[in-house]
């Protein structure tokens, strides 16, 4: 910066006391102010990083689940949220994005220059060995309050990514636990037939042994039963597989080995869920988490907007300029001879290219109007699958009501069909053909409530995991 001339600089004399004493005082003063004008003006833009951050704390992966301390599908749920790796990944991006609103509340760093002459120059007050400026730069009031206000969204909408990756996991948890859950009450309703066939093989080889004349069969009847139950046999076999393979699925999302034990319910139940189109639609605009992050999107290029309106204004620069002179042999003014002088400076830049800021400003604009666009989308999008899944739900019930009832029908049949072979009214095909449609219809009920309850699992996620008690 160019020295204006016409400044009368402070100056320090080693041999005049009591003007040495008043300049160190002025130069005592400026220091003082040049350090306390940061903070003054941070007081003035209203937020510090310290204050931005404090609405930010680091949230729990999710809320520990009071009372649980056994295996459950809760307790499960509370390792995932604290283990998996994915998971953790999304949340160490969201404490990543809280210091950079630290970073936004910094001030520019001050400059300092230095110069030394190989030869002194001759002044009217003696010969300049070193010349030594220090300024400090301050942006115009309320740009880093607008920018640390910007930073805090973007955070916040690091966050609310946080909460879809988590939302997420637990969808996936709740549909492979419901999963493992079918598999045990096949598994389950497969080795109840199995021992209902055993008691039919018994009452087929009484009848052998007695020499009963009744119906048709004999010994065949044994062996029709023993192939029926080699089938079972199999199919517990593959469901057991079957089983293994889920639980490695179940247990990588904990992030622990393949082979760690799984506890299961012994029964499959239907999730008892109260559908309310109004209450859920209303319940996903206010916390979906994809909702609340295009909502943070769209106020952090607002606050961007304003961001940008500060920086068009003219920056503030206060420092201080420091001449070392020596004594002239030969000087112009002898009692300004070898005096040192202080020069304070104020500087202040001219943002007179206004093209580039009124372009930015209208980015901001343009993306806000972009963010309300995606979430009007998004919204749309929701409901409509909100409405998907209310059609998936209500046919998933009927499935469970219907197989639910043929089987109790088929139940009854077999129990009669049990009864007339014993007494040779019936033959034992007929047995097998009730008992393969009472195992068909119980494991069709098996899975039509997992798929029940996985639909209940996805309408709790479309309004976030957060209030869910389960």
């Amino acid at each position: 910066m160019k020295r204006n001339n016409n400044m009368k600089p402070y100056c320090l004399h080693r041999q005049e006391g009591p003007k040495r004493e008043v300049n160190r005082r002025c130069l005592l003063v400026l220091c003082i102010f040049i350090g306390i004008f940061p903070i003054l003006s941070m007081r003035a833009d209203g937020i510090t990083a310290m204050e931005a951050t404090a609405s930010e704390e680091v949230p729990e992966a999710i809320e520990i689940v009071a009372g649980e301390t056994t295996d459950s599908l809760a307790r499960y749920l509370e390792v995932a949220g604290r283990n998996n790796p994915g998971l953790n990944a999304s949340f160490m991006e969201y404490k990543a994005s809280l210091e950079r609103v630290n970073r936004s509340g910094a001030w520019p760093d001050p400059e300092l220059e230095i110069g030394f002459f190989l030869k002194p120059m001759e002044i009217v007050g003696g010969r300049q060995v070193a010349d030594f400026t220090l300024m400090q730069m301050f942006p115009w009031f309320g740009t880093k309050k607008a920018a640390q206000t910007e930073a805090t969204h973007m955070a916040r909408m690091a966050y609310e990514k946080f909460r879809e990756a988590r939302d997420d996991l637990f969808l996936e948890m709740y549909a492979q636990w419901y999963q493992m859950g079918r598999l045990q009450q096949q598994l389950t309703n497969n080795k109840e037939n199995k021992k209902i066939l055993a008691q039919l093989e018994q009452l087929a080889t009484q009848r052998v042994s007695v020499g009963s004349r009744g119906g048709s069969g004999g010994m065949s009847d044994v062996l029709r039963i023993q192939l029926e139950a080699a089938q079972i046999d199999n199919n517990i076999e593959s469901l057991q597989s079957e089983m293994i393979a889920e639980k490695a699925k179940f247990n990588a999302l904990l992030n622990r080995p393949g082979d760690s034990e799984v506890v299961l319910p012994p029964s499959l139940e239907k999730v008892a869920f109260p559908f309310n189109a109004s209450e859920i639609a209303r319940a996903i605009e206010e916390q979906n988490p994809a909702l609340g992050m295009l909502q943070e999107e769209e106020r952090a290029h607002e606050a961007k907007e304003e961001m940008e309106k500060k920086m068009g204004l003219p920056m503030i620069g206060i420092g201080l300029q420091y001449m070392m002179v020596e004594k002239s042999p030969t000087p112009v003014l002898e009692h300004h001879n070898g005096m040192h002088m202080v020069m304070p400076m104020v500087s202040v830049s001219l943002p007179i290219f206004r093209g580039k800021y009124r372009s930015a400003q209208r980015e901001s604009r343009i993306l806000q109007q972009s963010a309300r666009e995606k979430y009007r989308n998004t919204l749309n999008g929701l409901q409509a699958e909100l409405y998907g899944l209310q059609h998936q739900l209500e046919d998933a019930e009927r499935k469970v009501a219907l197989y639910g009832k043929q089987r109790e029908i088929a139940l009854t049949a077999y129990r009669l069909l049990v009864q007339e072979f014993v007494t040779g009214e019936s033959d034992v095909i007929d047995v097998i053909e009730v008992q393969r449609q009472l195992l068909d219809y119980q494991l069709q009920e098996a899975e039509a409530i997992a798929d029940y309850n996985t639909r209940v699992a996805s309408v709790q996620k479309l309004h976030s995991f957060n209030n869910t008690n389960e």
